[in-house]
């Protein structure tokens, strides 16, 4: 039966998803894929609400009673919908994927979705799911637990997957995408044992905020044109690092530049040099861990930071990157070569406790690699 309280809560989570929205609009990319999962997420839970309160209004006015009945088939129906999507938004925050498993799972959950709301439609034939008597109150029918059951089921199966996938994810994002399956997860629950208020989609109102704050609104530390984090992510995430090194636990950072970027600029057009900023960044991903951090230092400089602090270990991922952009250079049909000069060092805490003194070192190593190459150049001229 409808409510002010009701209303409020209602009022109060549609307010907080117009504000996700309209900040999702605003900084995000609108050609990637997960920003327009999630953005259809937000727009399905608002219908979604829309309905539930519509489905509250039965009893108010008989003419109003179709509508309210209406609303109760579509609320369920949303909401079932609403889980393959939390899928696809998901499976975009995992690196390597396994794609034959990604569809898999998917045909398994749009197979549960579809039967779900089959029973929930056939319930206005059988009163078995939900039904409301001859005053037009609303009742839930003996079969009502089979489409909660089959929710529950659904969220289950995406929460395993997750789980499975986690060295793929990094670790902030998983925590937060854990919280974003258990909280609808718990508002199910509580939607099957207490009835009237819209606990599934208060909580994964919850969800989809703690989403926003640790996933979503990283596009403010992104680099828009490469993928890569920005300059200022990069200073916090390296003092990060370098507050937490010790002796003997410490870390890596490898500063690079593209070599005669200017001349891909000036002989092919700006459009074709973004296009090798977007390849570097492609062939860095490449050639390290996943989880670990590519930021875009100015201009046509990159920064990695990687858990490694080992010197052995460092020329390692040095030679993957050059084995990388080997291949790229061998199988791209561009009229250009990309190389690619490189300054990298193991911190140890002797360099000092500051990410600006550190970025300087490798800089300067950076540098003295191109003067060397260039004078090399130049001798191979002569």
């Amino acid at each position: 039966m409808f409510s002010l309280p009701y209303l409020c809560f209602c009022i109060y989570c549609m307010l907080q998803l117009c504000f996700f929205i309209i900040m999702d609009s605003r900084y995000r990319n609108v050609s990637s894929t997960p920003e327009r999962y999630f953005s259809l997420i937000l727009i399905i839970m608002m219908f979604s609400f829309v309905a539930d309160i519509i489905s509250s209004l039965y009893g108010v006015s008989d003419w109003i009673f179709p509508f309210a009945a209406a609303g109760n088939y579509f609320e369920i129906i949303l909401n079932t919908m609403l889980l393959p999507m939390y899928y696809l938004y998901v499976c975009t925050q995992i690196s390597n994927l396994d794609m034959v498993l990604k569809q898999r799972i998917y045909k398994i959950l749009l197979i549960l979705a579809v039967a779900c709301s089959a029973i929930v439609i056939s319930t206005a034939f059988t009163r078995q799911v939900f039904y409301f008597d001859e005053a037009g109150i609303y009742h839930r029918g003996p079969l009502f637990w089979i489409p909660m059951l089959i929710l529950f089921v659904m969220m289950l199966i995406i929460e395993g997957f997750l789980i499975n996938q986690k060295s793929k994810i990094e670790m902030r994002y998983y925590r937060a995408l854990i919280l974003f399956l258990i909280l609808p997860l718990l508002g199910w629950g509580l939607q099957f044992l207490i009835y009237g208020l819209p606990f599934s989609l208060i909580s994964a109102t919850l969800a989809v905020q703690v989403v926003f704050t640790n996933i979503q609104n990283r596009t403010m530390s992104i680099d828009y044109l490469t993928g890569a984090f920005n300059r200022k992510e990069l200073d916090k995430h390296m003092q990060n690092k370098i507050d937490a090194a010790t002796s003997n636990h410490s870390f890596s950072a490898i500063l690079l530049d593209i070599d005669n970027f200017k001349s891909i600029n000036d002989c092919f057009g700006h459009y074709e040099g973004d296009i090798a900023l977007t390849d570097t960044v492609n062939i860095l991903r490449n050639s390290i861990q996943h989880n670990e951090f590519i930021a875009r230092y100015g201009g046509d400089e990159f920064c990695l930071i990687i858990d490694v602090d080992d010197p052995i270990d460092l020329e390692s991922t040095i030679q993957r990157i050059n084995d990388n952009l080997l291949a790229f250079n061998e199988n791209s049909k561009k009229p250009y070569k990309l190389s690619f000069s490189m300054g990298y060092e193991v911190y140890h805490p002797s360099i000092g406790n500051c990410s600006e003194l550190f970025l300087h070192t490798i800089d300067q190593k950076m540098y003295d690699e191109k003067k060397s190459r260039n004078a090399t150049n130049k001798c191979s001229d002569i």
